[in-house]
């Protein structure tokens, strides 16, 4: 069938010019004769295709006629096979957006036929009348423009907002509820939370550092930093001052006038002086200093405790 295409290719250049079969017997069909502005009709044609037979339809364009335009390609589907022989109909949707009547230009079929000859079949095309709407002159009013239609609000589309603003109320109060008991220092069912007391806290910390072997590991740095934060959390809860923000020498200052011993207070300072070398010199402590680090911690704690209690049994 290969052979035929060069052949179907000229012939279609020179359609205009070849002589109708049947002297223009053959038409094509539309679906209906007349539509209003803007509807859709199918325009067809038909012929056969014998077995070894090649077959080349001319297109009609974008816009056959000024004032119809086509809708798509042309498509071609297969009615019948009969002992190889097709029933073939060509079809294309056309509408149109001005009124009036126009005549569709002729369709071009050209066959190739199996002893090599060619044929140009050619199918006039209908007419077809594009209509408007027509308008009642004698009874006809104009009116002005309406307004937007307003449909009534449906239980379906308020139930969302209404669910989203219950969700900030709860929000909003479980906040302030949350604020205002913490402020209290109770829980969020209202239970008073009950905390550690400060000497607790600290030993359980220290005892924490002293099991995970830190200096042991070669993490001096960040054994001395466990080592002094819990110290620093300690005073700051016994003795009201701001040790957790404050240097080394600052908190020392504040502690001048707290009631502990002298000789703990001086190798508390020992402690961190040597921590403070550690963490901002690169200082490397001796194994004597890691060993008593905790041991003066846990020292201090008991002992300031213990100063505390006695004080309140004298009261």
């Amino acid at each position: 069938m290969k052979k035929y295409l060069l052949p179907v290719l000229l012939l279609a250049l020179a359609a205009p010019l070849c002589r109708a079969q049947d002297d223009g017997a053959l038409r094509s069909r539309i679906s209906r004769d007349s539509i209003l502005i803007g509807d859709q009709v199918e325009w067809t044609l038909d012929f056969q295709l014998a077995p070894g037979e090649a077959v080349s339809i001319s297109k009609p364009g974008a816009e056959p006629v000024p004032g119809v335009e086509a809708l798509g390609e042309m498509a071609l589907d297969t009615l019948s096979d009969k002992k190889g022989t097709l029933s073939l109909r060509g079809r294309i949707i056309l509408t149109s957006f001005d009124s009036g009547s126009y005549v569709l230009p002729p369709l071009y079929v050209l066959m190739a036929r199996a002893d090599g000859s060619i044929d140009t079949l050619e199918y006039t095309g209908p007419r077809l009348a594009v209509n408007t709407i027509p308008i009642d002159t004698a009874t006809f009013q104009p009116h002005d423009i309406k307004g937007q239609i307003r449909y009534p609000v449906t239980f379906r589309e308020v139930i969302p907002w209404v669910g989203l603003a219950l969700l900030v109320v709860a929000l909003i109060w479980l906040l302030v509820r949350w604020i205002r008991l913490r402020r209290q220092n109770r829980d969020f069912f209202g239970k008073p939370v009950v905390k550690d007391p400060p000497h607790i806290v600290a030993l359980r910390s220290l005892e924490k550092t002293r099991a995970q072997k830190l200096w042991q590991a070669g993490k001096q740095k960040q054994f001395y930093t466990q080592v002094t934060d819990a110290l620093r959390q300690y005073i700051a809860d016994r003795f009201d001052v701001a040790a957790l923000e404050q240097t080394s020498a600052e908190m020392f200052r504040d502690l001048q006038d707290k009631d502990i011993e002298p000789e703990l207070k001086e190798k508390l300072k020992d402690l961190f002086t040597t921590a403070d070398f550690v963490k901002f010199a690169k200082h490397t402590a001796s194994d004597q200093e890691n060993e008593n680090a905790i041991p003066t911690a846990i020292r201090f704690v008991n002992e300031t405790y213990m100063k505390e209690i006695e004080k309140e049994e004298d009261q």
